[in-house]
């Protein structure tokens, strides 16, 4: 069984540093690469599956406590409900990778403090949130819970170890607004205005095929999943801009699903296109700057896979 591992940065540091726009330009409030106060990923530890979250502290540090910030980690699961949450001191140029089978609290000095976390049989969402810290690296609800802007990075895997294929993305990462008190959604659709787009190859020749979407929420200062009924009106656009339209997709809290060849597919067998093209989601239930979609796609065919986040366009 592995293990949460935490490693120093060394070799790797110049190379997550690519991902960053330089040392003096400002993150988003929203990003992929630039890093960021919270991050979002999913996990899936369900039988024949395996998952693996890596973030990495580029350059958060705390006034009162140097080169280091505390990082906050909530494991959700599928209905909303919280399924860990614990903390890891992450100093600056520091990394960790986190196994959900096998979690632990870690302090500063790359200890194991806490009791062993094991999620096995569980999927869901893994938020995590930097925080100031003293010098101790003490956990983010003893040390003032100031957040910590443009700090952390992160990216995950999900494997499927019964086929033998797997999918990996960048954590979707969340800045604070401009007062610094809370993390803020980026513009996005709201109600009958524009729409989340999910890019596809062609649906009848994919060997596997993963789609989580998740209904967020800022609550206090932090996103995390919203256990409430959304409606999103469906349509395919292949690759000739013929439209299909699907059945609504009907999104509480979190979602698990394919494109396409089962009962709960995002395009059911009698709608199935024969081309790659693009799913799209538009918003037909009251929502409004407080209310976010964070979607990821991964997807294989043959030896040849791929992974995307949802687009977003505006009206």
């Amino acid at each position: 069984m592995r293990k949460s591992t935490k490693v120093s940065m060394g070799a790797l540091a110049a190379a997550a540093a690519l991902v960053c726009t330089g040392g003096a330009a400002r993150a988003a409030n929203s990003s992929l690469s630039q890093p960021s106060t919270e991050l979002v990923m999913p996990f899936d530890a369900t039988s024949g599956k395996a998952s693996y979250a890596i973030v990495s502290n580029l350059s958060a540090s705390s006034p009162g406590g140097g080169a280091k910030v505390t990082t906050h980690w909530i494991f959700w699961g599928e209905d909303c409900n919280e399924l860990a949450d614990y903390s890891v001191c992450l100093t600056e140029r520091d990394t960790i990778v986190v196994d959900p089978t096998n979690m632990t609290t870690v302090d500063e000095n790359n200890n194991a403090t806490g009791p062993t976390i094991n999620l096995s049989g569980k999927r869901g969402l893994i938020t995590v949130t930097a925080y100031e810290t003293d010098s101790k690296c003490r956990p983010f609800n003893q040390t003032g819970e100031v957040l910590s802007r443009e700090g952390i990075v992160g990216t995950f895997t999900v494997a499927d170890t019964e086929t033998g294929y797997s999918f990996g993305n960048d954590a979707y990462g969340l800045n604070t607004d401009a007062s610094g008190y809370s993390v803020e959604f980026p513009d996005h659709p709201t109600t009958g205005s524009g729409r989340y787009v999910l890019q596809t190859l062609n649906p009848n020749t994919l060997d596997a095929s993963f789609v989580v979407l998740a209904h967020l929420e800022i609550v206090g200062r932090v996103a995390e999943p919203k256990d409430e009924n959304a409606d999103y009106l469906a349509a395919f656009y292949d690759n000739l801009e013929v439209q299909t339209s699907l059945p609504n997709v009907e999104l509480d809290c979190l979602e698990f699903r394919r494109f396409a060849g089962s009962d709960t597919s995002l395009i059911p067998d009698y709608a199935t296109p024969n081309s790659s093209g693009i799913l799209a989601l538009t918003p037909d239930t009251a929502s409004d700057n407080n209310d976010f979609v964070y979607a990821v796609v991964g997807e294989a065919v043959g030896i040849f896979g791929a992974s995307s986040s949802a687009k977003i366009q505006l009206d």
